[in-house]
């Protein structure tokens, strides 16, 4: 599992030792870390391995991000590497200036930067000296370069790239897109211009292979859009761990989605293994029955009991004769949990089902149909942290439009905006409505509805294993079952997933299950490697991805 912290939370953690002067040991412990990820990219561009004959140019901004890059610039220079410095501020930190000077690394500044960043700002006296560059000058030693570190902006940048330097970005991306062959890219901290507490990108950036953050990762580097263009992340220890409290985000990984996902026990029976009720499917729509419940029995659901018409039924019994098929209503069964809302569209049976089921108490997992209904609903009152609600961003954009007619909010961003802030969408939608919320998405991103009243934080995950073939008609229906299946479970078992964390317990715990459906979801897009995984085929994949060992 990945803690993933805001910018203001580590710097936090940093500031004791920075008042006790420990701020040049910090940075120097950063900037050795740095390196030698650089170090494992200069030598995969050098065909021999070797570091001698290597490249590198280090952007560097006016703050501490920069001061990183130029010390790291001194251990790559010791180390043999010809490193270049391209200053994009006024000022530049003066010993890690210094030490990459004293190795012999060549400094120059960005023609234009100040100016543009600040008319009035004047240089420092200890860069007035260095020679400038323009960006045709600048673009031309990034593209001739084995290998770039981007220094310019760290964790308390805000609004982006500007001036020069976001030109000289603007230009070099064009010039990867059309070669095959351009050189690494290594973000020190985060990709400059990215928003560390929230992942926001606004354009340009600079997309990096790799990055290298310090102390823990940030929310950045685990939500979207900043996971997109950070690469592959090291995180370095450099101090402070001790110090960090509570996590903003949680990212779970392969290994934590395995070993939680709940297993059967001798002991256990189709029911205590949990029941799961499904509201599926209409005539006009009869697939997302067929897909959602395939996925139930092949998560391992207890038993799954389908409503639904005549024709419905026959199609799911055809497919999954396990599945136990009436056209009764949802207060006429018991369940553990239900699914709610694939497929249902203009049929007065099933939405009518689906609405018995936003207002039953049982856990609920509410998609495509059964969002808007819930987004009604809470005209009445919260939906309560066991109802589960799975939008991508064009229906939370709809949702938020519903709150803000029944005036629950002044503000209904439209699908941009949260696509561009999900992590912050999705707890804002949480929080509105009282359910939990899983916003699907490249990174898919889980908020709990927390308790200002009660005391009770927010648990936020993601989950970043998909496939980018999981785009297409079906993925979420599939995905539909998965969660319920593992609802159904944790609603039988509360503490099934405990070991977790403590925040998996509670009202967390329902942000829990829901986080290791997604995952399972996006292991199984991933069973035979990257290719079409068409929803029929997703579901079996299921079976495999489970029947793995437990990590």
């Amino acid at each position: 599992m990945i803690d993933a912290y805001t910018g203001a939370s580590v710097r936090a953690a940093e500031q004791p030792l920075l008042d006790a002067g420990y701020g040049d040991i910090l940075m120097r412990r950063a900037a050795l870390g740095l390196s030698r990820v650089c170090e494992t990219h200069l030598r995969r561009a050098n065909r021999k391995g070797l570091l001698s004959g290597t490249t590198a140019i280090i952007l560097v901004g006016s703050g501490n991000n920069g001061g990183d890059g130029l010390w790291a610039g001194s251990f790559l220079r010791r180390a043999g590497v010809m490193v270049t410095a391209i200053l994009t501020g006024s000022k530049a930190h003066p010993q890690g200036l210094k030490a990459l000077r004293a190795l012999g690394g060549s400094v120059v500044r960005l023609e234009g930067q100040d100016e543009a960043s600040d008319p009035n700002a004047e240089p420092d006296a200890s860069i007035a000296g260095f020679h400038t560059v323009d960006r045709g000058q600048a673009l031309s030693k990034l593209t001739s370069a084995h290998l770039v570190v981007d220094a310019v902006l760290g964790t308390g940048a805000s609004g982006g790239l500007r001036g020069e330097v976001a030109a000289l970005v603007q230009d070099f991306n064009a010039f990867q897109r059309t070669s095959p062959t351009g050189p690494r890219i290594v973000a020190c901290d985060v990709v400059s211009g990215v928003d560390a507490d929230t992942g926001e990108a606004p354009e340009p950036v600079l997309k990096a292979h790799a990055t290298v953050t310090f102390g823990a990762a940030k929310v950045a580097h685990v939500v979207a859009p900043g996971e997109q263009v950070s690469g592959q992340l090291t995180v370095i220890p450099i101090g402070i761990e001790e110090r960090l409290e509570d996590p903003s985000v949680f990212r779970l990984e392969a290994r934590d989605i395995l070993k939680a996902w709940p297993r059967p026990t001798p002991t256990d029976t189709k029911y205590t293994r949990g029941v799961l009720g499904v509201v599926a499917g209409t005539p006009s729509y009869p697939g997302a029955a067929i897909m959602s419940t395939n996925a139930a029995v092949n998560s391992g659901a207890g038993m799954i009991r389908f409503l639904g018409d005549a024709t419905t039924r026959g199609m799911v019994l055809a497919q999954s004769p396990e599945v136990v098929c009436s056209d009764d209503q949802p207060w006429d069964v018991h369940v553990q949990a239900w699914l709610a809302g694939p497929g249902v569209a203009d049929d007065e049976s099933q939405s009518a089902r689906v609405q018995a089921v936003i207002e039953s108490p049982e856990p609920a997992v509410l998609d495509a149909g059964a969002l808007t209904p819930a987004a009604q609903a809470v005209a009445d009152g919260r939906l309560g942290a066991q109802k589960i609600l799975t939008p991508h961003a064009g229906e939370l954009e709809q949702v938020f439009e519903w709150l803000k007619g029944f005036g629950v909010t002044d503000d209904a961003p439209d699908r941009d905006r949260i696509e561009a802030a999900p992590v912050h969408w999705a707890r804002e939608a949480a929080r509105l409505t009282g359910a939990t919320v899983l916003l699907k998405g490249a990174t898919t991103i889980i908020a709990s509805p927390g308790s200002d009243e009660d005391g009770v934080e927010q648990v936020c995950l993601s989950i970043g294993q998909a496939s980018p073939w999981l785009a297409t008609a079906g993925s979420g229906d599939t995905l539909a079952g998965i969660l319920g299946t593992v609802v159904a479970h944790v609603a039988e078992h509360p503490d099934a997933l405990r070991n977790l964390g403590a925040w998996a317990r509670e009202d967390g715990r329902w942000a829990a299950a829901a986080a290791l459906g997604a995952g399972v979801h996006a292991l199984a897009s991933r069973v035979d490697g990257e290719g079409p995984v068409p929803p029929t085929v997703l579901a079996a994949n299921v079976r495999k991805v489970l029947r793995t060992t437990r990590q």
